[in-house]
């Protein structure tokens, strides 16, 4: 879905949050010990309010976890829906009168802003306790040394492959281009292997051969060093060139014009997200399979990861109970609880092991080379990497478009300070 892209790409300046916390004051849980003396812990509150996104799904599946909850340590929790889109900008304006909640949910893209305003509570996880979530979920949730938040879900983009047209879906991009010469009859239509070519896609061809984005770790980004004109990435996108002209993949595909080709039965591949997931089952039905995406350069291709939480508000009253409230909701019970209503994969990589959905295989294969997309408000500027695809694609010289890209990256992010 071409506008969940957009979104992620767009607000993907903002940061994320992931944390986790608990074990609540006067009990045990299995969800995480914030290891906090339980005598300065808040005292125990009749209610708890969470603000979750008003779609029909979530909401069902957080209700019932919810009163779960309320059943083990009887204190009520109150569900209200609001858009997620608008939750932000809503509680920067209900949380400091005391009208917010004491949960919020949120996309990871929005952590710089969530942090930046104040909204969010920082939280301490036992290292033990992280590891039952996704790497790259908890790489997500991290900013500038601190942990925010409680991971729901995780997805990422994988191969979508038609069965009749493709068997077995190749290993390689070398494979790919293989099958292609094959297979694709680009007068009649007919492709053996699409990816719409942004640079959110193309990301496997420029980490593999050495290129990055910004220098530093998760967390903890040196954004004044970009590593998206150096040697490495120069190369992988001079192969990504190679790649797509060898394909023949159209230079101005779309994700509309991709879907129908493919739910026509005429594309073998398509490089997708699990929000076409249901729109291509009820379509190609068993002819449907999944597979991580082809390796690129000898490498396991890594993909950019969206990572959905909880994140316990700045201005709650009872903030250890709302640790606690965000641990019990991303549980290993929990969580598959939430898989099981919404369809979405969880973030505890335990759970995951248990999903037997065929459909799913290969987008969970796929996350665990999946990477998080930088949390931070200077990732904005690095779409213009998005028009450095354009220049390319039509056979300008990589080195010099890069440069030129770059150059623009850096002028917008220093007039971050201005």
């Amino acid at each position: 879905m071409k506008c969940c892209k957009r979104w992620l790409m767009l607000l993907a300046s903002l940061m994320f949050v992931f944390s986790m916390a608990a074990c609540g004051p006067d009990r045990n849980t299995e969800a995480l010990e914030q290891g906090a003396d339980r005598s300065a812990q808040d005292e125990k509150p009749d209610q708890l309010i969470v603000w979750a996104n008003d779609d029909a799904g979530q909401l069902k599946a957080v209700e019932a976890i919810a009163q779960k909850y309320t059943e083990q340590t009887g204190i009520e929790v109150e569900i209200v829906p609001v858009s997620g889109a608008e939750q932000v900008q809503k509680l920067a304006l209900a949380a400091p009168s005391g009208e917010g909640p004491d949960l919020f949910y949120q996309p990871q893209d929005r952590l710089g802003d969530i942090v930046v305003q104040g909204l969010a509570e920082p939280i301490a996880m036992e290292d033990e306790a992280a590891k039952g979530y996704n790497s790259a979920a908890m790489e997500a949730v991290r900013y500038e040394g601190e942990t925010y938040g409680y991971p729901i879900s995780i997805e990422t983009y994988a191969v979508y492959y038609n069965q009749d047209l493709v068997p077995e879906a190749p290993a390689s991009m070398e494979a790919v281009i293989e099958l292609s010469h094959r297979l694709t009859d680009a007068k009649n239509d007919r492709y053996a292997f699409l990816m719409v070519p942004d640079f959110y896609y193309a990301i496997p061809f420029i980490m593999n051969y050495g290129g990055y984005i910004f220098g530093g770790e998760p967390g903890n980004y040196d954004v004044e060093d970009i590593g998206l004109n150096h040697d490495g990435a120069v190369q992988g996108l001079e192969v990504y060139q190679q790649f797509v002209q060898s394909v023949r993949i159209p230079e101005t595909l779309t994700i509309d014009v991709m879907d129908s080709l493919f739910m026509e039965g005429k594309v073998g591949m398509a490089v997708n997200g699990m929000w076409a997931m249901k729109t291509y089952e009820e379509k190609l039905g068993d002819k449907l399979a999944t597979a991580p995406l082809p390796a690129v350069g000898g490498k396991a291709s890594p993909s950019f990861v969206g990572v959905k939480s909880w994140f316990v508000s700045s201005y709650s009253e009872h903030p250890d109970w709302a640790m606690d409230l965000a641990a019990f909701l991303t549980s290993d019970e929990n969580a598959l609880l939430y898989h099981e209503t919404t369809g979405e994969i969880p973030a505890r990589t335990a759970v995951q092991k248990q999903i037997d959905d065929p459909f799913y295989q290969g987008f969970i294969e796929q996350i665990e080379s999946g990477i998080q997309m930088p949390n931070v408000p200077e990732m904005t500027p690095v779409w213009e990497m998005d028009k450095a695809m354009d220049f390319i694609l039509q056979g300008e010289d990589v080195r010099a478009v890069l440069d030129e890209t770059v150059g623009t990256i850096q002028q917008q992010i220093a007039a971050f300070g201005k």
